[in-house]
Order: structure tokens, then C-alpha cells, then sequence
């Protein structure tokens, strides 16, 4: 029997939703998510955990099939180490595990996060038809157009769609008073993903609305979450791992816009002009809430029937305040702003009042309230045209932020190709690791996921991160040796630079190039690979030195070129021709006048610098039956960029 906190103990309230509106929510909840979702080609969006999530789970699946849990051993030197990694989402990533029998992870990774998506927007639907709020399908639309960012985050391969799920497990026991059930609902959010703190938080909130609703102590939810939390830490396959590093966790979080140099951005709050513009209704549908909360406690309306909306009003409240804190949390915030706005107004609408003096009964005299049509009409027609704002908004900023199908594919696989298997990267942006971790399972890596877990196990590789970034370390190549030699018996060789967020600008490849002890391996239009080079430092300062000299590196330009020119043009690396190496172009309808043309567009550009410093003598064109050729004399005006002393013209 549900509590006279619900809405729906009302003799006033309407009837139950017919199987109309249950139809109609999950068709429109089910398109809009899934046609944003696949509005992009690719994992969405400017955020490469998706990618990490979706192989793991692969990953995890295979050691399972072996009756065995998979060891994580790709971030050695992090806090996430074979020996203290811990699965924060391990039952998202069982959850996950049907998705990656695609033969494309990354469509099995699209196909979970549109249907996990969709799940908690209608569970957040359904609390409305559940409850009977008047006018449900006006509430579906404000949801539905809550905030273009709430869908874009939704849109990401993460746990943050079951979170919902949780939430709003949470508030229908907490409203129906069933608190024992909280005890497993804690225990499955606390398998699934590391904000089940929203639990305790929901129950110590009900805590004080049953004692401003009832005037009574009520320690029950406190007491089933708590329990339901510890039990999800303590029967775990990752404890006690999983207990110290949630903490871990928490406590660097807790600081995080203190220490700019320890977190990504989504920690950051939002201009305020930004934040309202990405949550107008939102925003709006706090405002009206509030406004009917107020005119409810003005009427002195019965606090017994406010429990609900009382709920919602804390919760979201509490919502905001982070979300106003960390942008991230705004995937949680604005569609708990609709639902106080719907659970309060209709409490005017279909409320009563209890009339003072009257029979032991309580006769009650009825304050009701109903919208005009007109009103109802135009919230309607402005409301979906806010929804449709949203979701075109949405996807023109996922489709700005989503890199294309095979971003960093070409540089994993020239990896697996050239570099040993379990050798260490250096990937100089933490944030590239799950896109190379999907690619490549062969190499290990530096930092990955969140720049904490590199810093809380080494701190002085993640300073020499920041002192590489803005061009403090005086020496870049001998700081990577002595610090990572001390941690990494055979050091590290090859460093990634992605474009994600943003590709270095030239001055850092100066900086990073000036001794000539860095040489340039692997380069295309998404990333450049560097190897560290055992040269002494007086040699390495020579600028007449080739320091790209060596029969690996002149092989892999090949591959750039083949990509340069496209159809049947490639090219070969003849190590032993007459005169010294020499790269080949083999065009079969080259002519004289085409080979000239290249010889002079490259001699007069730094891709001359760059075939003289990788060590070629000739560069030749054939077209199988005839050759050119010219001698490779390199261009000096472009040398600075590999030994940081320009010259001039």
C-alpha cells in the first residue's frame, strides 16, 4: 500500500496512465536516445574511457570463459597496477560483456550505451505515470528537453545511465517506505559504479524530510543503504583493493578545483552563461518548483503529503550544487529538476487540505487546481521545440567532439609493427590511453584514465609530465631517462603525443627536438611517435648530424607515403642501392614533368629536412620502365625544428 507521502494517495489524483502513455514514452525515449547515439559513427564523444570500458569488458569476458578474472597490467606504474587494480564498474562491464560479441566493438559499444540510455530516461518517465503526475506526457517532453548536455554525457559509454537507474530505484523505495530493499539496491550500485554514494546521500536526505513531514527520527534507509554498501565493498572479487581505492579516489576528487595539474576538465565547473544555456528547462523547472513549493508552505498545506516533492526539492538541490562545481554531474542534475517541478505542481493540482475543526474524521475540503487548456497547449508546443533544440544541439556538439572511425589506429598499428611487445609507452596526455588501449593490448603505458592514479604511485613522473608541457624541464631527454630508469628497468623508449585534447603546438616539438636526442619514428595528421635516442650530448647538439639515421625509421615514412599519394602509388626503402639508401616512388603513370614537380614541391619544403635527417641519399620515381632521380640535400632553414638551431636563409 503505498505511504501518504505518494502523490498518488490522493482520492483527487487521476487515474492510472493507460498503456498509451507507456507506449508513446519508450517510442519517443527509445528514438530520441538511439538516433542521437548514432547521429556519430563512432564511440561518442570527445572522451576515450568508452573506449577503455567496451575492450575491457572484452577482455574480462575472455578470462571468465577461462574461469578466471583478467589481470590489468597495462598501467604498471599507476595506482590501477596488476597488483592493485581494482574494477570500479564490474558489474557495468559484465553488463557490457553481450555487447562485445560484435564483431565492431565499437558498434557493440554504441548499441549498450543507447539501450542503458534509454532505460534511464524511462525509468525517470516512469516515476511520473507511477506516481499519476497530471499531464504526463507534457513531463515526458520537458525530460526529454531537460538539457542538451544531460544527452551528450548520456551518450557516453559509461555507468552514469545505470546510476540513474539506481537513483531512481532508490527514491521509489524510499517513497513506497520499502527500506529493506535499499540494502541490495546499495549492493549492486556499489558493483556497478563509484557514485552509489547517491544512496546514502537519498536516504540521509529522507531522513530529514520524514522528520520535517512527521516530527519523527527515522534511521531505517541510513541504516539498510550502509549496511547494503559495506556488504557491495566487502563481498567483492576486488577486496579489500576496491575499498582503498574508492577512497583514494574520493579524497583526490574532494580537492580537485584546487589542483588543476590532477584532473580533467569535465571536473571544472561551467561559465554561468554556459551552464544555463546548456540546461534552460532546467533551469526553468527549478524556478517554477520552487515557486509552488513556496505557495504550498504559504497555503500551510498538509506536510505529510510533501514528503515527495520535499525529496525531489533536496536531492535536486543537492544536484545542482555539484553540478554548479564539476560539469560532470550535470548528467544527473536537470531531469531531478523536472521531476520536483512535476511532483510539486501537482500536489496544487490535485492536493487537499485538511479543514481545521472539523469531525474526528478529518473532512477534508479540496484546494485543487487545475491548468487551463490553453496553458497545457502552449507548455506542449514550447516544450517540444525546446526538445527538439536539445537534441539538435546535442548532436552538433557530439558530432564536433567525436573523432573520426580510426583516429590513432594507424599509429597502434605502426606500434604493434615496430615497438617490442611489453615495452612502455610514454603517453605524454593521459587522456589518449583508452584509445590506444582499444587498438593495442601488446604495449603497456604510462598514465591512463585519470592522471590521480599515476600521480598517487609516482608523483615525480606526473610533475615531469606537467614540466614538459609548459617547457620548464631543462633537459627533456635526459629527465625521461634518470627518472623512468629508476622505475622501469629498461626505461622508456617511445613517446605518443596525440591531438586529444588538443595537438602540441609547434614550439613544444622544438623544445622536445632542440638536443637532437628525440628522433621523429612514426608521424601522421592525429599523432607523432618519438624514440629517445642514445646519442651523447655534444653529438646530439651537431646540427650536421642525421638524427633520424637508421634503416627502422626510413622504414616508417613508407606508410606515409602511401597514404600521401593514395591508389597504386607507394613507395620502398632501398637500403642497398648504388650511392647510398634511397626512397623509391613507384607511380606507374609517372612522367618526367610529375617526378620534377615532386623533386622541387619537397625540395623546398621540410620534407626535404626530413628524407636528408632520416639519412637518403636519392630520391628516385619510377614508373617501372623509366626512373628519376636527384641527390637528397636536405633544407636547412628547416633543420631547427630538429636540432633547434635554426638557420637562416
Amino acid at each position: 500500500m503505498p505511504s501518504n507521502s505518494s502523490s498518488n494517495t490522493s482520492a483527487n489524483t487521476p487515474e492510472r496512465p493507460g498503456i498509451l502513455y507507456w507506449i508513446v514514452g519508450a517510442l519517443a525515449i527509445t528514438t530520441a536516445v538511439s538516433w542521437l547515439q548514432f547521429s556519430v559513427s563512432n564511440v561518442c564523444c570527445g572522451d576515450f574511457d568508452g573506449y577503455y570500458h567496451i575492450k575491457w569488458s572484452r577482455i574480462l569476458w575472455e578470462g571468465l570463459r577461462h574461469g578466471h578474472l583478467p589481470a590489468f597490467t597495462w598501467l604498471p606504474l599507476t595506482t590501477l597496477s596488476a597488483s592493485r587494480y581494482a574494477d570500479q564498474h564490474f558489474l557495468y562491464h559484465l553488463l557490457l560483456i553481450p555487447f562485445t560479441w560484435f564483431s565492431d566493438l565499437r558498434l557493440g559499444a554504441k548499441l549498450g550505451t543507447a539501450l542503458f540510455g534509454s532505460l534511464a530516461v524511462f525509468a525517470l518517465y516512469w516515476l511520473v505515470l507511477r506516481y499519476r503526475i497530471r499531464y504526463a506526457l507534457i513531463w515526458l517532453l520537458a525530460l526529454l528537453g531537460c538539457s542538451w548536455l544531460f544527452y551528450v554525457r548520456l551518450s557516453l559509454t559509461r555507468a552514469s545511465s545505470l546510476s540513474i537507474i539506481f537513483i531512481v530505484a532508490g527514491i521509489f523505495l524510499l517513497l513506497e517506505r520499502k527500506y529493506f530493499w535499499l540494502a541490495p539496491a546499495a549492493f549492486l550500485y556499489v558493483w556497478t559504479y563509484n557514485l552509489f554514494v547517491m544512496l546514502l546521500i537519498l536516504s540521509a536526505i529522507w531522513f530529514v524530510v520524514v522528520y520535517w513531514t512527521e516530527k519523527r527520527i527515522e534511521l531505517r534507509p541510513i541504516l539498510w543503504a550502509s549496511l547494503g554498501t559495506i556488504a557491495g565493498f566487502v563481498v567483492h572479487p576486488y577486496f579489500p583493493r576496491n575499498v582503498k581505492l574508492f577512497f583514494e579516489h574520493l579524497a583526490a576528487k574532494s580537492g580537485a578545483a584546487n589542483s588543476q595539474a590532477v584532473v580533467g576538465m569535465e571536473w571544472y565547473s561551467l561559465p554561468t552563461w554556459n551552464f544555463t544555456n546548456s540546461a534552460l528547462v532546467a533551469c526553468l523547472a527549478t524556478v517554477v518548483g520552487l515557486i509552488a513549493f513556496g505557495y504550498l508552505i504559504a497555503l500551510q498545506y498538509d506536510r505529510k503529503r510533501l514528503a515527495g516533492p520535499l525529496l525531489f526539492l533536496l536531492f535536486s538541490s543537492f544536484l545542482l550544487i555539484i553540478s554548479l562545481r564539476s560539469v560532470r554531474f550535470i548528467e544527473y542534475w536537470p531531469p531531478f529538476a523536472v521531476l520536483f517541478s512535476a511532483f510539486t505542481l501537482n500536489e496544487i493540482w490535485s492536493g487537499r487540505q485538511e479543514t481545521e475543526g472539523e469531525h474526528a474524521a478529518a473532512t477534508e475540503t479540496t484546494v485543487s487546481r487545475t491548468a487551463p487548456s490553453w496553458c497545457i497547449g502552449l507548455s506542449g508546443v514550447l516544450l517540444l521545440a525546446g526538445a527538439i533544440y536539445n537534441f539538435h544541439t546535442a548532436r552538433i556538439n557530439m558530432r564536433a567532439s567525436t573523432k573520426n572511425t580510426d583516429h590513432y589506429q594507424a599509429a597502434a598499428q605502426w606500434m604493434m609493427a615496430n615497438i617490442p611487445a611489453g615495452a612502455m609507452i610514454y603517453d605524454v596526455n593521459w587522456s589518449d590511453f583508452g584509445k590506444l588501449f582499444f587498438y593495442d593490448t601488446m604495449h603497456r603505458y604510462v598514465s591512463g584514465l585519470d592522471p590521480i592514479y599515476l600521480l598517487d604511485v609516482h608523483p615525480e613522473l606526473g610533475q615531469l609530465t606537467e614540466r614538459l608541457s609548459n617547457h620548464s624541464e631543462a633537459d627533456p631527454a635526459g629527465a625521461i631517462s634518470s627518472l623512468f630508469s629508476k622505475v622501469v628497468p629498461e626505461g622508456v623508449s617511445y613517446i605518443f603525443v596525440g591531438d586529444y585534447p588538443a595537438a602540441p603546438p609547434p614550439e613544444w616539438f622544438n623544445y622536445m627536438m632542440h638536443t637532437g636526442r628525440f628522433a621523429v619514428v612514426y608521424h601522421d595528421s592525429e599523432s607523432v611517435i618519438l624514440q629517445a635516442l642514445n646519442l651523447p650530448q655534444a653529438q646530439a647538439a651537431n646540427e650536421d648530424v642525421r638524427h633520424l639515421d637508421n634503416p627502422i625509421q626510413r622504414k616508417s615514412l613508407l606508410p606515409q607515403v602511401t597514404r600521401r599519394f593514395g591508389g597504386d602509388i607507394y613507395a620502398t626503402d632501398e637500403e642497398n642501392m648504388p650511392g647510398g639508401p634511397a626512397l623509391v616512388i613507384h607511380n606507374k603513370k609517372a612522367t618526367a614533368e610529375w617526378a620534377t614537380r615532386l623533386f622541387q614541391n619537397d625540395s623546398n619544403s621540410i620534407s626535404g629536412e626530413v628524407l636528408w635527417q632520416l639519412g637518403y641519399k636519392i630520391y628516385m620515381v619510377t614508373d617501372g620502365k623509366n626512373n628519376w632521380a636527384m641527390e637528397v640535400k636536405g633544407n636547412p632553414k628547416f633543420r631547427g625544428a630538429f636540432t633547434g638551431q635554426a638557420q637562416k636563409q
